[in-house]
């Protein structure tokens, strides 16, 4: 009868056994962070458009032919530099004609004045009053005239950039006429934008200067950052909406009046929060989680989370400063599992 071994197959199975077990129970390394306190700001994310921070329309003050214009659409122009200047003949012939009337008043009245001297009887108070009174309205006309003279030569009244331009040489243009009749160029002052965006009323309450703002538009990589300037302090009745605007430097002129962007308003700060990575925070179900390297072991924290600022999470209850958080979650060893935890850089 042939007899059976077991013995080395039982040592080579039981040694096997325990290579296995030992090699389950190795702990897993992962990266961990400690939480931070900071303030931390709740945004809202409204559609917005970039205004000017100064446009005006320049309008003829006075009727008549442009006799020139100088600057065209895309041109930069400095305060008080001519665009464009008007002709008004008949203004120059009205100021000649004035002068004159204004020269003989002046002798009209110094005649007065000195028979008034010489003999006094013989000139009435009244007459040299009434001669006073001449030269003084002779001079206010002339001196009205010279004043819309000077508006047949428009001038830039702030630095900026033509947008517009609405006339050539030759064109007629009227006096200040209503529906634009009278305009010449439009200019845009592009040194500073107001990014103006309307905020809903339910969060409109939370809206005061100095919030910070990031403004995101379309071909521009990079997230502008700024602070809310100004608001219009009332709601709009027809939309619900209050106007807010933030002042953004535009020193490489590559943003442009009129574009479409995507503003992030500051509406609420929490100072002093307790501060995770977003990667750190597991999120099932509606309810939120964190792991922390504890004793050795994954832990799974349930946890109330407050504020999200993008990068990081406010967490308000669950977990204390001082423990070392697992990232990113979503690779977590699983509650329990023996870890080796690691600063993340």
């Amino acid at each position: 009868m042939k007899r059976t071994t077991f013995g080395p197959r039982i040592a080579t199975v039981g040694f096997l056994a325990i290579a296995g077990a030992s090699l389950a129970a190795d702990p897993a390394g992962v990266s961990v962070v400690r939480p931070t306190r900071g303030d931390i700001v709740r945004y809202v994310a409204l559609p917005g458009s970039l205004r000017a921070n100064q446009q005006v329309t320049v309008q003829a003050r006075v009727a008549g032919f442009v006799k020139s214009i100088a600057v065209d659409r895309g041109d930069r122009v400095k305060a008080g530099q001519s665009l464009a200047e008007i002709e008004v003949p008949e203004l120059v012939a009205e100021r000649a004609k004035q002068a004159a009337e204004a020269r003989v008043a002046e002798v009209d009245a110094r005649r007065l004045g000195e028979a008034r001297q010489r003999s006094p009887d013989l000139v009435t108070p009244h007459a040299l009053d009434v001669a006073n009174g001449r030269l003084e309205m002779a001079r206010a006309d002339l001196e009205k005239t010279e004043t819309l003279l000077r508006y047949a030569n428009l001038a830039a009244p702030f630095d900026g950039t033509v947008t517009a331009r609405f006339v050539d040489p030759g064109a007629f243009v009227p006096a200040g006429a209503a529906g634009g009749a009278s305009a010449v160029v439009t200019l845009a002052d592009t040194r500073v934008l107001r990014a103006l965006v309307p905020v809903p009323e339910t969060e409109a309450v939370y809206v005061k200067a100095g919030l910070p703002v990031r403004v995101s538009v379309e071909g521009l990589t990079n997230v502008l950052v700024g602070t809310v300037s100004r608001h219009a302090g009332s709601i709009d009745e027809a939309s619900r909406t209050l106007a807010v605007e933030a002042d953004l430097p535009n020193p490489g002129d590559q943003l442009r009046p009129g574009m479409y962007a995507i503003v992030r308003v500051g509406v609420e700060r929490h100072a002093g929060a307790l501060l995770v990575p977003a990667d750190a925070v597991l999120v099932e179900k509606g309810a939120a989680s964190v792991f922390v390297a504890e004793g050795g072991r994954s832990r799974k924290l349930p946890v109330k989370l407050g504020f999200s600022d993008g990068p990081v999470v406010e967490v308000l209850s669950g977990m204390g400063d001082g423990v070392s958080v697992i990232v990113p979650a979503r690779t977590a060893p699983a509650d329990g599992a023996p870890v080796s935890p690691k600063d993340a850089r």
